[in-house]
């Protein structure tokens, strides 16, 4: 999937502007503040409904005007469509789809923000997530195994609560670790084979942008792993949770289970999230969107379009010289920066080049002078249809 052009009109601090995009590297300067990260942000919920920024959508309408909007041509799947999507105060979102699918898939569009740091440094719980999200996209029934596993657990610690207030007998919470068992099992194979198959490129993201071979992988942490071993999986699991009754009951929530489960990242045998120096953290949550990447081309899928937002600042000069030699061969990438010093003039020379001020956006090399413009024109959106943001 590529994106070749993005209008943007009342979006943040763009009032009207648009830009077409090359099929390789684009790199967007500006200071800070300019809109850089916006412009990627309108990238993304203009193909996905996410944004990279916020979970409140009017935050994304320019002071003082009623409503954002937002244009592209994309090219996908051997065909080129137009879509639209518009957002009004206090109004549902509509999209134009021009031919192509409602909302593009999230892994369609693969972002790095400085905010993605807590993905590596923070709670287990963002990591499970990270997994769950990227094995949905490979199996579509995996995200209702999730989601009847989250419901299972909520609905079993109501019932902890009812037995602790003496409302119903303890011994009668065996339906819901039957059915416990059952989707904690399917979460935690999927979430093991998934990150055995994820590691090996991890190790190769992170050797291509330190430049040698490290000790680092991934490590899928679970209490479920001698279970999961045993002749009878879902009969040891029942009677991990069995044992666990009345300290459940006491404190009125499942101890066991896939939703207490770790992906560690390793260097050198320890957790980066507690050894690891800022810019280590910062490499592996990088290497590990490049390996995610890698694992979908090996396996034939289209190559996502990568969203690098201020992705150099705490990156050496030489890591520097590597990502931007992986990204030059990536595929379709728009990469952000504030400093021009950080680059080499030669790695600019073979990449487009974009720069934001002012609310404008436009080309600072030759060849991309016809490819962006500021606009004042508000198209009229065709045959809109009322989305639900997911």
């Amino acid at each position: 999937m590529q994106l070749r052009l993005l209008k943007l009109r009342n979006f943040r601090s763009f009032e009207a502007a648009e830009t077409r995009l090359g099929p390789g590297l684009t790199v967007i300067f500006g200071d800070n503040g300019a809109g850089k990260t916006s412009l990627l942000e309108a990238a993304q919920y203009c193909l996905c409904g996410r944004s990279l920024r916020t979970t409140r959508e009017e935050e994304m309408v320019m002071k003082g005007a009623g409503f954002m909007r937002l244009e592209a041509e994309v090219h996908g799947g051997g065909a080129m469509y137009s879509r639209a999507v518009r957002l009004g105060s206090g109004k549902a979102v509509n999209v134009y789809a021009g031919g192509g699918p409602a909302w593009l898939e999230p892994g369609s569009v693969m972002t790095f923000s400085p905010d993605d740091l807590p993905l590596v440094k923070g709670a287990p719980a963002g990591r499970r997530r990270f997994l769950d999200e990227a094995i949905a996209r490979r199996r579509p029934g995996y995200r209702r195994l999730a989601l009847d596993y989250q419901k299972i657990i909520s609905q079993r610690n109501g019932f902890l609560k009812r037995a602790r207030a003496g409302m119903v007998p303890l011994s009668d919470i065996s339906p819901w670790d039957r059915l416990l068992a059952a989707s904690a099992l399917g979460i935690y194979f999927a979430r093991r084979d998934y990150c055995r198959q994820l590691a090996p490129h991890f190790s190769s993201a992170w050797a291509g942008l330190a430049g040698k071979e490290a000790a680092v992988d991934l490590k899928y942490l679970s209490q479920l792993e001698q279970a999961a071993a045993a002749a009878d999986p879902e009969r040891e699991v029942l009677q991990m949770l069995r044992a666990r009754w009345s300290l459940d009951m006491e404190r009125s929530s499942t101890g066991a289970g896939a939703h207490r489960d770790e992906m560690e990242i390793l260097l050198a045998g320890e957790p980066v999230r507690r050894f690891g120096s800022q810019g280590e953290q910062r490499l592996a949550v990088l290497a590990l969107l490049l390996a995610v990447r890698s694992l979908v081309l090996e396996e034939a899928g289209p190559p996502p379009l990568l969203l690098l937002d201020d992705v150099l600042s705490e990156l050496d000069s030489m890591r520097r010289r590597r990502l931007m030699g992986i990204l030059a061969a990536a595929g379709q990438a728009l990469i952000t920066a504030a400093d021009r010093g950080l680059f080499l003039e030669e790695e600019l020379a073979g990449v487009d080049v974009l720069e934001v001020a002012g609310g404008t956006v436009r080309g600072a090399q030759a060849g991309l002078k016809e490819r962006c413009q500021v606009t004042n024109s508000d198209l009229q959106m065709k045959h809109p249809r009322r989305v639900p943001i997911a």
